[in-house]
This record gives structure tokens, C-alpha cells and sequence, in this order.
């Protein structure tokens, strides 16, 4: 079996989850004995092939009027057209094209498809070859991908987002099977009418990255009373609701605490928060780590405010042996560890502290860390893997059937 993966960035280049995500399933089949090819974009250089750690990987310079992943801010003109680029891009197709006539794949997978084009799945349909999509984000309903607007989630997609993504909408009526790595992302694109052709919808979660050894790594922290350490990981921005964290903690006087704040983020954002939150117990660390931090740490709060699809950092956290607690936004809850339910209600900000109350009593538990850690063993790669090959081979038995009957 060949798969061809098809995402807009690829290792090293790994911004967000989304993309050490597509790292893990390709390197993972390679390791099942799948053969497997990538092609992603890139902002600088030529069109080139590489091979990384077993996966053929095409690296194509994007053709559009900007590279999107740098920081650069460009006006709306700019960026309206850019998006009509993106939708059809005619030079990006004619090299996918040949990249699917050449490697003569079994099946195309696609992620996130910005500055590739969704036009692969136009491609795909007139070579034959079935298509998996994977819902990762909400870059098919959303311009900025995450779908949050004047400081909230949007419950569904405006009327700019609508026009924006109707193409987009279209062409997904091609996709064989739609996957979401939660039942939240993928139920969103279902009700706004993604995937009406679909043979099937299916969840497959995320998994954790491997550890180098054959271990996690021992905690070089313990809580033994005190202030609690508490740490927030990741982008640093508003969506990320570190604001309605620091509010509710400001707010408090019963709690002692000190916080961690990892990622990094607009400078100009970050200035306003150092400002405004200007207490001793906030250390902000940049870009850190992940491994690391979560060692000096004792509990990790996710206050994110948008619809996160996933929330990669919980399980991760919980690798760590960490309790997590976080918002009731997106697929999160649907991945907090059941037993703990350290979930607090994003309309009721103020049960953020009785939740960080909790996970401060569960810290006595001297089992707490390995069943945490037992917890995030149910979402390593080798599931993951196993759930999309059984994918690969259904789609691949009910083309053939549909081929035959034709």
C-alpha cells in the first residue's frame, strides 16, 4: 500500500499539533511497512524532494502573493486576494498533478490544505485514488482557520465565512471519508454541510509523541503543600485565554499559587499582559521546552476560549503524569481524563478556581502521576496508526468494489 499525504507544512517545520500530528501518523505507517510520500508547501527556495526518517517528502515553493507563516502583516486587499488564490491554485494543481501521476498513490490523505489547494481532491478523483481527509482545524470553514472573532468562538460560520469557504464546501463532497480528531471539529463541518458524500465520518484522536527511551522521564517536581506551581503552555495569545486565568486568579485570595507561562506571542500583546497582570507570582519563559517545563510544574491549566479541535497539550501533560485542568471549549473535555472530570465552565469563569482547587487535593495522591501517565498510554502513535491503516484498507476495498461495479 501507498499513501501520499498531503499537509501544508511538514517536519521541521512544526508551528502547531497539526503538524507533529502529520509527522507521527506518516513515520508511523513507514514503521507499519506502508510506503509513504509527503508533499507540503514551502515559503523559500525551490520545488525539492527529500527524505526524512523513511518519508519521501515533497517540498513545494508556494505560489501565491505571500508565504502566510512569516510575521508580516498585510492589508485586507491583500489578503482577500490571496485566499481566491489559495482556493484553486492553478499552479500549485499542475504540481500536484504531476506528483500523483508520478508516485501513483493507493490513497490520498489530506489535512490542512492552505497554499496547496483543495483542488488535490479534484486531482485525486480523476486519477481514481480514494481520498481521507482529516478535519484538523477549521481552515475549510474559516479564513482564520480557528474560527474565534471580537473576543469569542463563532458558533457557526458567518455570513463573509460562508462566501469565503462555499468552493471549499463544494469540493468536499469528493472525500470518500472524513476524519476528525474530535467529535466536536468534525460534528462543526458536518452541520454547515462538509463531507455530504462521504461513505463514512469517523473520529481518530491525536496521539502523544514517543519518548526517546523506553519511559517518560522521571518528575523532577513534587508538590509537598504550599504554593501550587501552575503553567500554561502554548501560543501566547487572546484566543488562548491566559487573560480569563489571570483574571479569576487576581480575583482570588484563598488560593496560594505561583505561575508559569510558556510560548511565544505577539510582542506587542505580551507588553500589554506584563502591564496589566504585573504580579511576581507570572513568570513569563518564552519558548520553551515542552518536556522541561512540564517538570517544573505541577498542574497545567488549557483556559482556551476558542473551539480548540484537540488540545494536544493535555495529553501531553498527562504523559507527564500532570492533571490538567481545562475549559469545556471544543474537543477538549473530550479528551480530559474522565476520572479527575477537571473541567470548568468557560461561561462561568469563576469555577476555574474550586477546578484548580481539586487538582491541588488529587496532588496528595502519591498514585496520581502514574495513573495520569496509564491515561495518556490509550493515545500513543501505534493506535493512532492502527485506526487509520484499518481506514486506508476499508476505503481501499470499497473502491474496488465501486470500481468493479462500474
Amino acid at each position: 500500500m501507498k499513501i501520499l499525504i498531503a499537509n501544508t507544512l511538514y517536519f521541521p517545520d512544526e508551528p502547531g499539533g497539526a503538524e507533529v500530528s502529520t509527522r507521527l501518523l506518516a513515520e508511523g505507517l513507514v514503521k507499519a511497512g506502508v510506503e509513504v510520500c509527503v508533499v507540503c508547501a514551502t515559503g523559500t527556495g525551490v520545488d525539492h524532494v527529500d527524505h526524512v526518517n523513511g518519508v519521501k517528502v515533497y517540498r513545494l515553493r508556494s505560489m501565491n502573493l505571500y508565504w502566510p507563516h512569516q510575521r508580516e502583516k498585510h492589508g485586507r486587499v491583500a489578503k482577500l486576494i490571496w485566499h481566491a488564490i489559495d482556493v484553486h491554485n492553478v499552479m500549485m494543481s499542475r504540481k500536484l498533478s504531476s506528483i500523483i501521476a508520478r508516485e501513483k498513490p493507493d490513497v490520498i490523505s489530506t489535512s490542512n490544505l492552505s497554499c496547496l489547494s483543495i483542488d488535490i481532491w479534484r486531482l485525486a478523483k480523476n486519477a481514481g485514488v480514494p481520498i481521507v481527509h482529516t478535519a484538523r482545524d477549521y481552515y475549510l470553514m474559516c479564513p482564520t482557520a480557528i474560527m474565534y472573532s471580537r473576543g469569542k468562538p463563532c458558533m457557526r460560520q458567518c455570513g463573509v465565512c460562508s462566501l469565503y469557504a462555499e468552493p471549499k464546501r463544494a469540493a468536499s463532497s469528493r472525500v470518500a471519508v472524513a476524519v476528525g480528531v474530535s467529535r466536536f471539529v468534525l460534528q462543526k463541518h458536518l452541520e454547515s454541510g462538509y463531507f455530504s458524500r462521504a461513505a463514512r465520518t469517523t473520529v481518530i484522536h491525536n496521539c502523544v509523541e514517543p519518548f526517546d527511551g523506553p519511559a517518560p522521564p522521571p518528575r523532577t517536581r513534587r508538590y509537598t503543600g504550599g504554593p501550587v506551581r501552575l503553567g500554561v503552555l502554548g501560543r501566547v495569545s487572546p484566543e488562548k485565554g491566559l487573560e480569563v486565568l489571570l483574571e479569576q486568579l487576581r480575583a482570588d485570595d484563598t488560593l496560594q499559587w505561583t505561575l508559569a507561562v510558556g510560548g511565544a506571542g505577539d510582542a506587542d500583546y505580551l507588553r500589554s499582559l506584563k502591564a496589566k497582570y504585573d504580579d511576581p507570582r507570572i513568570e513569563y519563559l518564552g519558548h520553551v521546552k515542552s518536556g522541561e517545563f512540564f517538570g517544573t510544574i505541577d498542574i497545567l491549566v488549557v483556559p482556551s476560549i476558542w473551539n480548540e479541535p484537540f488540545g494536544r497539550v493535555t495529553m501531553e501533560a498527562y504523559s507527564h503524569g500532570l492533571p490538567v485542568v481545562a475549559a469545556d471549549t471544543g474537543g477538549i473535555p473530550e479528551v480530559v481524563e474522565p476520572r479527575t472530570n477537571l473541567v470548568f465552565q468557560m461561561a462561568r469563569p469563576a469555577t476555574i478556581i474550586a477546578k484548580l482547587r481539586e487538582a491541588v487535593a488529587l496532588l496528595e495522591d502519591p498514585g496520581v502521576h502514574e495513573h495520569l501517565r496509564e491515561y495518556a498510554g490509550r493515545f500513543d502513535r501505534d493506535a493512532m496508526v492502527a485506526a487509520y491503516l484499518e481506514l486506508y484498507e476499508s476505503v481501499l476495498g470499497d473502491h474496488a468494489v465501486e470500481r468493479a461495479v462500474c
